[in-house]
């Protein structure tokens, strides 16, 4: 069974969704303690302020690291291969936003 998931592809999709899920939690947090809509908090501060976007980024990965350390110490190591080229693609990212 653990086999069936051990796959380098399913690390970077689970890497993908991780990274938008954490963008999701983010913004739908960041909006209710600002009291504005999550497109408001898209629009005027993730897009509108260029010294946030690479902070978010960073922060939104936050939940491709916790999974990387679950997955590691279950031995799943073709999929935190995947996980980890995700977190390295978003390491470039956040260089060329800051």
């Amino acid at each position: 069974m653990k086999q069936r998931y051990n796959k380098l592809w399913i690390g970077i999709v689970l890497g993908i969704l991780g990274a938008i899920l954490g963008f999701l939690l983010f913004g739908f947090g960041f909006a209710w303690k600002e009291d504005m809509t999550f497109m408001e908090f898209y629009r005027d501060v993730f897009l509108g302020v260029d010294n946030f976007q690479s902070r978010i980024v960073t922060f939104s990965m936050l939940i491709d690291v916790v999974l990387f350390f679950i997955f590691i110490r279950k031995d799943y190591q073709e999929l935190c291969k995947g996980l980890m080229a995700v977190l390295i693609v978003a390491v470039a990212v956040v260089a060329w936003l800051y």
